[in-house]
């Protein structure tokens, strides 16, 4: 199993020595040299350990994190920053940092805490479900017969609600599963949706709209659609 560490840190020497020291303890490792690099990312792991930078240019780290744990409760996240006040410290932790380390730091002590973290991570399994499928929440992934397919953060609230209700869901009700500070709306509630579906049939599976009522979760997609 791959472990995946993202590095977002705009000193080039500090970025690049601690990939290259993290990559000789078999981690996969991306370095990002900004928030803009790091959020524009198509490829990013739905899965990983953060190491993010106080001290950026543009977005800071610490709105990074948050962003990060709006959509990630699980992932591990480490602060590197070179403030070192108790209130800098609580300030990165309320944000949402499971750890914080203080600029210059050891790093063979950082890579025991990110070895930690993810033995933490890998321990946790995903939720076993019936009709032979595995809800893996901490991944945004969902597994039926060997085959995984990996959903965004959105996709895999509504998937969840869409499988843990036997009825239908209505597109107010799926608005309410996320926060409000994500301004969702029913068009961004069927945008998700056509892609979901797009995903799901690989695995045999398929969302039907049931007309005036919302959306169901059918575990066999040979089941009729209606588009």
């Amino acid at each position: 199993m791959k472990r995946f560490v993202s590095i977002i840190e705009d000193e080039q020497e500090i970025g690049e020595s601690l990939s290259m020291f993290l990559r000789s303890k078999k981690f996969d490792v991306k370095h990002y040299l900004s928030a803009e690099d790091f959020f524009s990312d198509r490829s990013a792991e739905p899965q990983a350990i953060y190491l993010v930078d106080w001290n950026l240019p543009g977005i800071k780290g610490i709105d990074i994190i948050k962003t990060i744990r709006k959509r990630d409760k699980l992932s591990p996240i480490f602060m590197l920053s070179a403030y070192s006040k108790n209130q800098e410290i609580v300030e990165g932790l309320k944000a949402g940092a499971d750890d914080y380390l203080t600029k210059p730091f050891d790093f063979d002590a950082l890579a025991v805490r990110i070895e930690n973290a993810w033995t933490k991570i890998s321990g946790i399994e995903g939720d076993l479900v019936s009709h032979g499928l595995r809800l893996i929440p901490e991944a945004h992934s969902v597994m039926k017969n060997g085959v995984t397919v990996s959903l965004t953060a959105r996709e895999y609230v509504i998937f969840a609600r869409l499988y843990n209700t036997a009825d239908t869901v209505n597109r107010e009700e799926l608005i309410k599963e996320f926060d409000q500070s994500e301004k969702m709306t029913v068009r961004n509630i069927d945008v998700h949706i056509f892609f979901l579906r797009k995903k799901l049939a690989k695995i045999d599976m398929a969302v039907t709209t049931v007309w005036g009522k919302g959306y169901k979760l059918l575990t066999e997609s040979t089941a009729a659609v209606e588009a």
